[in-house]
């Protein structure tokens, strides 16, 4: 008979004897309830009444039948401690005994064990004594008895082995069953993530702007990581801190800068997941956090801000496909803020670039100075007022600044004669929307500003030069900075005369409309000439205010 030791026993409780075998009641885990399941099933399928034996100890863990005798010789106990597979044993008294391992690893060496009549029913001496034991009336031994199979030993292992198979089989479908549902969990988490990067990317334009990025960022976020906390802060931008939360909870950009300082010195070029914030000193600082994720926005050298991901509310834990995915975004952000940063400083240089040869223009021509700052922002009130926005809005003002940059290829004295020109000088004077375009043609930044520069003079009835372009065939900037480019030339001061009165100077734009300028800029005009006066008089009254004029 086999037995646990003296300790072992004084750890379990609930335990009786009967016939020799330990029996006892205690906590299981879940191997060992598995183990208990599988061998309900097997005798489902059987119809044999079953024991659940811990092999190491010879106890029972359970049994198929609350009305069952267990009925096992000493060799067969023995058997069953060492059992590696199915094993079947016939007696010489007719009783047929069956054992197989459940499970059987460091921890567990669990088996089921059992007995048939293998000829014929018998009421065995062993089993009267049992049933004594048990207190059995002699009718009980007799109806148990009754329920109990008769097999021969091949048909016994036969049904046995194929109920094992068919058990081993149901578990490895609930594996493959489990496998597959993990897998297309994976997938749809993956497909998200996937879905998420690619809109990102969609994102990534110069146009976009931080904040505009962020907000679709941290909305696809909070459908991926379900958490308390989940903020993305642009850090210094400009001067300035973008903070965007969606939290449950009162977390601030206070907060999250204390959180950030906590971590100086920390080598980022991973992102920091702590899942047990509690164990940790920080909780003593932070004692409403569980759990976190924090990665650094940057585009590998230059640090632009933080996405925090914290407290989650479905998991005790982040893995690393959370961390992966914040990881990815933040790169997305920093490569894009990086992106906003040189494009800001290729604009601000091609505008110095701009503004030099403007200089050089009005060096040449010291009359007409502030004439193309005022026809830029001129420009650009007009085409805001016909509904342009964004890009074009700049490249109009570059052009207006830039239209007359052909005059530099004039001679001076054609440009500062005070008198009537003569056909000849008008000839020459004729050519400098040429000779911008030609200057500026080889610098790829200031392509799209070329129309402007060489059609401004075209008129609408054809009658104007370089290229004699009539109606909608002049470019859209070009019909725009006629209109503005005229405004200015008939309204200012010369040496050689007075600004046209604004009276007669509008009077023209009525008779020139359609003919010699676009109706359509000249309506609006008409719709903001007041802002346009206003414009050129501040302007006038303060020109080194044209940096915030551009900016407005």
């Amino acid at each position: 008979m086999v037995l646990g030791t003296t300790d072992s026993l004084k750890k379990l409780s609930n335990f009786s004897k009967h016939s020799g075998v330990w029996e006892l009641d205690l906590q299981i885990d879940a191997k060992i309830e598995l183990a208990i399941s599988n061998m309900k099933r097997i005798s489902e399928l059987t119809g044999l009444t079953m024991f659940c034996f811990d092999s190491k100890t010879g106890m029972i863990l359970d049994k198929t039948s609350t009305q069952a005798l267990p009925f096992f010789p000493e060799d067969v106990l023995n058997e069953i401690k060492n059992v590696d597979g199915l094993t079947l044993t016939e007696s010489t008294n007719g009783v047929s005994h069956f054992i197989f391992p459940l499970i059987e690893d460091d921890f567990h060496k669990i088996t089921a064990a059992g007995f048939v009549f293998s000829k014929e029913k018998r009421k065995l001496t062993e089993m009267v004594l049992a049933a004594v034991e048990r207190e059995w009336a002699i009718e009980e031994l007799d109806s148990w008895i009754e329920l109990q199979r008769v097999l021969d030993i091949k048909s016994l292992h036969a049904l046995l082995s194929l109920a094992i198979l068919h058990i081993e089989e149901e578990q490895q479908l609930g594996d493959l069953n489990e496998e597959v549902d993990n897998l297309s969990e994976c997938l749809d988490e993956t497909f998200e993530e996937i879905s998420l990067l690619h809109e990102v990317a969609q994102h990534l334009k110069i146009s976009e702007s931080p904040e505009q990025l962020g907000t679709l960022c941290l909305d696809r976020i909070g459908n991926l990581i379900e958490a308390e906390t989940n903020v993305i802060w642009f850090e210094g931008q400009e001067c300035t801190s973008q903070f965007m939360a969606d939290s449950k909870v009162d977390f601030d950009e206070l907060n999250l800068a204390r959180l950030v300082a906590q971590f100086d010195g920390h080598n980022w070029n991973q992102p920091l997941v702590i899942n047990q914030v509690e164990s940790s000193l920080l909780s003593l600082e932070f004692p409403e956090l569980k759990n976190l994720v924090l990665v650094p926005i940057s585009d590998g050298t230059n640090s632009y801000g933080w996405i925090l991901s914290c407290n989650l509310i479905k998991s005790d834990e982040y893995g690393t496909i959370q961390a992966s995915l914040l990881n990815s975004i933040a790169s997305f952000l920093g490569t894009h803020l990086r992106n906003v940063d040189l494009y800001a400083q290729q604009e601000e240089l091609t505008l110095s670039f701009v503004k030099s040869f403007i200089s050089t223009l009005d060096a040449k021509d010291p009359y007409t100075r502030g004439h193309s700052e005022r026809v830029a922002l001129i420009a650009q009130q007009l085409a805001k007022r016909l509904g342009y926005t964004g890009e074009f809005l700049q490249d109009i003002y570059l052009s207006g600044l830039l239209h007359d940059i052909g005059k530099i290829g004039v001679d001076d004295g054609i440009l500062r004669k005070e008198g009537k020109l003569t056909d000849k000088e008008f000839a020459q004077i004729q050519k400098h929307p040429m000779i911008g375009y030609k200057i500026l043609s080889g610098i790829k930044k200031l392509q799209n500003i070329l129309p402007g520069v060489r059609n401004h003079h075209e008129q609408i009835d054809g009658l104007g030069y370089p290229d004699k372009l009539k109606g909608n065939d002049i470019p859209l900037m070009a019909r725009i900075i006629a209109v503005a480019d005229a405004y200015d030339a008939m309204g200012s001061d010369r040496p050689y005369r007075n600004g046209m009165p604004l009276e007669k100077l509008e009077s023209i734009f009525k008779q020139g409309k359609g003919f010699q300028w676009d109706p359509d800029v000249i309506e609006a005009y008409f719709e903001i000439r007041e802002e346009i006066i206003r414009l050129s008089q501040k302007y006038n009254d303060d020109t080194s205010s044209l940096d915030e004029l551009c900016l407005n």
